[in-house]
């Protein structure tokens, strides 16, 4: 079973703009291999577009993701974790039946106590560091209520969605 047997692209890509639009950071929606089934269309900083953009740089996401992916698939909750840039991202697995179907969480925001490498983006986006600097101020922070307000609104709409299809 696919994630896209309970709704489609379009519908998993109303659940990534509820997220962005809720809470200001970037939404997807993965399968159980990881690939985007849905992602907001509008991102959370102006760095993401461009790590998700780069030829080399996109493995900084695609690493991190893979890795709470798994997490999340084994032990059956959200995960919580930061890319190697120091962006947090969190998932949520989806089941069905017992069966893991992937997942749908948020990125591209900091935690209140983290940070960006400033001198790793610079490299990997040929970026002057003091210009990356300059626009951390930008980057969202949640608190740790508002990571755990974001979660469990994620945890929430999937269990309605999945209601929804076994109706």
């Amino acid at each position: 079973m696919e994630l896209t047997d309970i709704l489609s692209k379009e519908e998993w890509k109303q659940l990534a703009e509820e997220i962005y639009e809720k809470f200001g950071i970037n939404g997807g929606v993965n399968d159980k291999q990881g690939l985007i089934v849905a992602f907001s269309s509008k991102w959370a900083n102006e760095f993401c577009p461009k790590i998700k953009g780069g030829e080399q740089s996109r493995t900084i996401c695609a690493t991190a993701h893979q890795y709470l992916l798994k997490e999340a698939q084994e032990k059956k909750e959200a995960a919580i974790g930061e890319c190697d840039v120091g962006f947090s991202k969190f998932v949520v697995p989806i089941f069905y039946k017992g069966e893991f179907l992937g997942t749908a969480g948020g990125c591209g925001f900091l935690e209140e106590d983290g940070e960006v490498d400033t001198f790793y983006m610079a490299k990997v986006l040929n970026l002057n560091e003091k210009e990356i600097e300059g626009k951390l101020t930008q980057i969202k922070k949640l608190s740790p209520s508002e990571l755990k307000e974001a979660i469990e609104y994620v945890k929430k709409r999937i269990e309605q969605i999945l209601q929804a299809y076994k109706s």
